[in-house]
């Protein structure tokens, strides 16, 4: 019912670690007394430890074990992709006007997540400022929670005929079972987790505001991911977390927006022409 925003650069591809999982998953055990090193040459070009540092680096950001098993699908990836590099190199491919501007493009981002991260890093957050974050979250969810039901349909007509059915006295738990796309709520009678105020789409915030426990809203809301036929299950006043369990969030927060302003200031002074 609501979407939130991310400030995240995946440091490496998605291709390159799902090679790897699946290397790891098919990769024979290395031997104890062979321990599998990182550091290699591909005909006679070298492979640094710094590359496979970084891909390890994030697998193990990724909850996977750090094991001889993983070390060598690390090193297969390198070797692979150094193999069909040389390869690309031989045929000319990297003089290519889209592999070229791929390259540029990979650099420049490179280039940008590590400024990211820096500017991170050396963010500055005060108690003040977490305060001043925590309030304004507070204040941004509203003072009502609401628990709703809904049946998620794709179109209005759709949408009517499941209305007139939970109106003709259907319940609604076996119309959501039968009729709803969403699976989440589906085999739950389309029943939702209870969710702020502030994150109700606005249609369906006007639709279940005046209605009572249990009373089903007079239309079907469209909404970006299809109709929607809604009853109130139940609403309360919404109870903020205590500000010492989300301290973290409130401090990444904080330090996000300072990096946002600091790249504003540097947008607002460069020339682009």
């Amino acid at each position: 019912m609501y979407a939130k925003k991310t400030f995240k650069l995946a440091l490496v591809s998605a291709s390159i670690l799902g090679s790897i999982s699946a290397f790891a998953q098919q990769a024979p055990a290395a031997s104890a007394a062979a321990p599998v090193s990182l550091t290699m040459k591909i005909n006679g070009q070298a492979s640094p430890a710094d590359r496979g540092d970084l891909l390890l680096r994030e697998q193990l950001a990724r909850g996977v074990a750090d094991t001889p098993q993983l070390r060598n699908a690390i090193r297969e990836t390198l070797i692979n992709q150094a193999i069909m590099a040389q390869e690309a190199v031989k045929q000319s491919l990297d003089k290519q006007a889209q592999v070229k501007a791929r390259m540029e493009l990979a650099q420049q981002l490179t280039l940008a997540q590590a400024w990211q991260q820096k500017a991170l890093q050396d963010a500055k957050v005060s108690d003040a400022e977490v305060q001043a974050e925590y309030q304004a979250q507070i204040k941004a969810l509203g003072t009502q929670e609401y628990q709703l039901r809904h049946v998620l349909v794709a179109d209005e007509k759709e949408a009517q005929q499941v209305l007139d059915k939970l109106k003709g006295g259907a319940k609604f738990e076996a119309v959501a079972l039968e009729s709803s796309r969403d699976p989440n709520t589906r085999d739950k009678g389309g029943l939702s987790d209870w969710v702020p105020e502030a994150r109700l789409t606005p249609g369906i915030l006007q639709a279940v505001q005046g209605l009572k426990n249990g009373q089903l809203a007079a239309q079907a809301v469209q909404t970006p991911v299809g109709w929607q036929v809604l009853k109130l299950e139940d609403k309360r006043p919404l109870t903020p977390p205590a500000l010492e369990t989300v301290t973290a969030q409130l401090k990444s927060a904080v330090a996000q927006k300072q990096v946002q302003a600091r790249l504003s200031a540097l947008r607002a002074a460069a020339k682009v022409e």
